[in-house]
């Protein structure tokens, strides 16, 4: 096929039959490489390269707006409960402009509409109270365990005692010592000195005699006062 190649190889440059089929074979190559180097620009030139950034770009666009309003929910959730938790507890707000209430008479869901007060700290203020036997004056509510000062104050804002409450008294000539202890001005061995003191000397004849006792010092004496009572009819009879 390629024999007229080949003479004019022969003829024309001298070659010998070895020289002649190298050259060929060259030549050869060489128009391949060139055919197939223009055939893969050919072949990119109608097959240009895809480009993944535009959708790489929408990706992340998407996965964005996405964690936004998953944290805009989640947020909503936590500032504004569902209609739902507010049938059960009422949203809080602040102590201003809230018409205010009686300490010892309030229940617990009063208590959480206080900014800053929950289920927790609203149990504890009416478990305190109840101990107490009511608070005889706002000052007590910094005694609560837990009660930040900001939430004391707004406390003491929503909140007034009426002028006509009396706290619950315990008889100190009748109550026992697990009574007695159970108020939170009293501790237990307070109350063993009240009940043997009583015991030895018969009943007190007025809550000022308690400062006869060692263990009662002027500090309990006066805060514990108008929680307590000495009943005449606990005196004996002349």
């Amino acid at each position: 096929m390629f024999s007229w190649i080949k003479a004019i190889f022969y003829t024309h440059f001298g070659f010998s039959k070895a020289e002649a089929k190298g050259t060929l074979g060259l030549l050869l190559l060489t128009c391949l490489c060139l055919l197939v180097s223009q055939g893969l620009k050919w072949y990119h030139h109608r097959h240009p390269e895809v480009s993944h950034a535009p959708d790489i770009a929408l990706l992340e666009h998407t996965l964005a707006t996405l964690e936004a309003r998953k944290q805009k929910a989640k947020q909503r959730t936590v500032t504004d409960p569902p209609h739902v938790a507010r049938t059960f507890r009422p949203p809080r707000a602040s102590s201003k402009g809230l018409p205010s209430f009686d300490i010892n008479t309030t229940d617990e869901v009063q208590l959480c509409t206080i900014e800053g007060i929950g289920p927790v700290l609203a149990a504890r203020i009416v478990k305190f109270r109840n101990k107490l036997g009511g608070f005889v004056s706002q000052a007590q509510c910094r005694e609560v365990y837990g009660l930040p000062p900001d939430v004391v104050v707004r406390l003491q804002q929503a909140t007034y005692i009426h002028a006509d409450f009396q706290p619950v008294k315990l008889d100190i000539n009748t109550a026992d010592v697990q009574t007695l202890a159970v108020h939170p001005y009293i501790t237990y061995q307070q109350a063993r000195s009240i009940v043997s003191y009583r015991i030895q000397h018969g009943p007190f004849q007025a809550i000022e005699a308690l400062s006869d006792l060692i263990l009662i010092d002027q500090a309990t004496l006066k805060k514990s006062t108008p929680y307590l009572s000495a009943s005449p009819q606990s005196l004996p009879h002349n």
